[in-house]
C-alpha cells in the first residue's frame, strides 16, 4: 500500500510539473507570438473583430496619415499612391497580403482586440462600433517616398535606414512593391506575388562582402597584431578544394595592410584570415552579431540571418570569411549589424511602433531604446569604424561619401549563381558617424552588379535626403 501512495505521489508530482511546464511554455509563447496569431489571416476571431470594429489610425512619426477609416467603415490609405506603394509592405493591407505589415501584424492593437474586455463587452451590449487603438509608427513616410522615387528602375531590393542609437527604423522599402487601395477596391492581386514581400524583413540574401564587417571584427579580437600584418594579392589563391579570387581572378590587390584589404574589398586577404581565425572563432563571432539568432522583437517580424553549423572544410570556412557560401542575411539585419558599429559595439532592438494611443487619446504603449546585445568590443568597432571611413574616402564606396558629412560604409557583390552567368547583387551598409546624424543605411539591389555603383550611390541620396529632412524639421522646431 505504500508502495502504490508513493508511485501515486510520483505521478501526481510529474503531472503537475507538466502541467506548469506547459503553462510556461503556452505563456511565452503567447507574449512572444501573440502578434503573429493574431494577425493571421486565418485567425476568424481577429477578422471578425475587423467587421464589428472601427480600425484605428496608423501614421508616420511625423503625422502623415497612412491608413484611416471612414465613417461608413471604408479603409482608406494615403491620398499620394506613390507613397502608399512605398510603405505598402510596412503598413500592410486589409487582405492581409502582406503578412508582416502593421494591418495584420498588428491587427489586435487596430481593432482593440487587444484592449480592454470590458469596453469590448460594453460595445457589443450597447451595439455601438468599437474603437481600435491609433498608431504612429517609427518611419519617415516621406523619406520612404523619396527612396523609392530614386530606387533604379527595374531592379528588385531593398533599402532599410535607422537610427542606431534609438534602434527606430525611419524606413522600410522594398522593390517590387504594390498599391494597398486598389487592392482592397478592386480586389484585383498582383501577378507578381513578391510584391507583397518585404524584402527588408523577409529576403534572405548571400551578403557577399559587407559580411567581411563581422569576419574583421573576430580577427581583431582574436589574432594578436592583425592590425600590422602584410597580406599579398595574386588575384586568386587556393584554399582546400577550391580557389577563392578577386573580381574572378582578374583583379590583383598585391601587397597591402589590413586597413588596404578591407578597404579595397581583397577576398584573397579575408579568405586567409577566415582560415587563421578558424571555424569557432568565426561562427562565434557571427552569432554574436545576431546570426542564427531567432529573432522575437514585439513590433516586426524579423527573418533569421543564417551560416552554416560547422564549417567543417577550409574551402567552406575562406568563402564564409569573405561573405559567400551557404550564409545569409536579411537587410534590416545588414543595417543593424552597420549601426552596432556607429554604436560602439551595441547593437541596438529595431523598433516600428513609436506609440499606440486609444481612441480616448490614452498613451497604452510608446518605444523604448533597449539593447539587443553588445556585440564587440568599444575597441574593435572604433577600428573598423575607421576603415570602413577608408572604404568610403579611398576605397570601393567612394560614391557613396556626402559632402560636408562623415560617412562610414562598406560594398559587397553576392554571387548569385554557380557559374557566375547573372550579375551579382549589389549591397552597400553604412552609416553617418555624426552625435546630430545618428542614420545607419543597408542597400541590396538585386543583379545589381558591384556595390561601389548603384548600391553606393543609393546609400548616398538617401543619406543625403535624412539629413534634409532632420534639419527641415529642425528648423520648424
Amino acid at each position: 500500500m505504500n508502495k502504490l501512495r508513493r508511485s501515486l505521489y510520483a505521478t501526481g508530482i510529474l503531472i503537475v510539473a507538466a502541467f506548469i511546464g506547459l503553462s510556461c511554455w503556452f505563456g511565452y509563447t503567447v507574449y512572444s507570438q501573440g502578434a503573429r496569431w493574431t494577425g493571421s489571416q486565418y485567425n476568424q476571431r481577429v477578422a471578425n473583430a475587423k467587421k464589428s470594429a472601427c480600425l484605428g489610425d496608423i501614421y508616420d512619426r511625423y503625422g502623415v496619415v497612412l491608413a484611416t477609416t471612414e465613417e461608413s467603415g471604408r479603409r482608406l490609405y494615403n491620398a499620394d499612391e506613390a507613397m502608399r506603394r512605398a510603405v505598402s509592405q510596412t503598413v500592410g493591407d486589409q487582405l492581409s497580403m502582406s503578412g508582416t505589415g502593421v494591418e495584420s501584424y498588428h491587427a489586435d492593437i487596430l481593432t482593440g482586440f487587444s484592449g480592454s474586455l470590458v469596453d469590448r463587452v460594453s460595445a457589443a451590449l450597447t451595439g455601438k462600433t468599437y474603437s481600435g487603438d491609433d498608431i504612429t509608427l517609427t518611419i519617415d513616410a516621406n523619406l520612404c517616398r523619396y527612396i523609392a522615387s530614386v530606387f533604379p528602375s527595374g531592379y528588385e531590393g531593398a533599402v532599410c535606414v535607422l537610427n542606431y542609437k534609438t534602434g527606430e527604423i525611419l524606413a522600410m522599402v522594398s522593390f517590387p512593391n504594390y498599391d494597398p487601395q486598389s487592392l482592397l477596391d478592386t480586389r484585383l492581386y498582383s501577378s507578381e506575388g513578391s510584391s507583397y514581400f518585404n524584402r527588408c524583413l523577409q529576403g534572405q540574401y548571400t551578403p557577399g562582402s559587407v559580411f567581411k564587417i563581422v569576419t574583421l571584427a573576430g580577427a581583431l579580437e582574436r589574432i594578436p597584431d592583425l592590425t600590422g600584418r602584410a597580406f599579398h594579392c595574386d588575384a586568386s589563391q587556393v584554399f582546400g578544394a577550391t580557389t577563392v579570387t578577386c573580381q574572378s581572378g582578374t583583379l590583383a590587390h598585391g601587397d597591402m595592410g589590413l586597413q588596404a584589404a578591407f578597404t579595397n574589398s581583397c577576398n584573397v586577404a579575408f579568405a586567409s584570415i577566415a582560415c587563421e581565425l578558424g571555424a569557432g572563432p568565426l561562427l562565434e563571432t557571427a552569432r554574436a552579431f545576431g546570426f542564427e539568432d531567432q529573432f522575437s522583437f514585439g513590433d516586426i517580424s524579423l527573418y533569421r540571418s543564417t551560416l552554416s553549423a560547422s564549417l567543417a572544410s577550409l574551402a567552406e570556412l575562406a568563402w564564409t570569411g569573405v561573405g559567400q557560401g551557404t550564409t545569409t542575411v536579411t537587410p534590416l539585419h545588414m543595417a543593424m549589424i552597420a549601426g552596432s558599429i556607429a554604436n560602439r559595439g551595441i547593437m541596438m532592438e529595431p523598433e516600428l511602433l513609436a506609440r499606440v494611443e486609444s481612441a480616448g487619446g490614452v498613451i497604452k504603449q510608446r518605444a523604448v531604446p533597449t539593447e539587443y546585445r553588445r556585440v564587440c568590443s568599444e575597441e574593435t568597432a572604433n577600428t573598423i569604424l575607421k576603415y570602413m571611413y577608408k572604404c568610403v574616402t579611398s576605397g570601393t564606396g567612394r560614391r557613396a561619401s556626402v559632402d560636408g558629412h562623415i560617412v562610414c560604409g562598406k560594398t559587397g557583390s553576392a554571387e548569385v549563381s554557380e557559374n557566375k552567368n547573372a550579375e551579382t547583387n549589389a549591397w552597400f551598409v553604412g552609416f553617418l558617424a555624426e552625435e546630430d546624424y545618428p542614420f545607419a543605411v543597408s542597400v541590396v539591389i538585386e543583379q545589381g552588379g558591384a556595390g561601389g555603383g548603384k548600391a553606393a550611390s543609393l546609400a548616398s541620396s538617401t543619406l543625403k535626403r535624412a539629413i534634409d529632412y532632420t534639419d527641415a524639421r529642425r528648423a520648424q522646431n
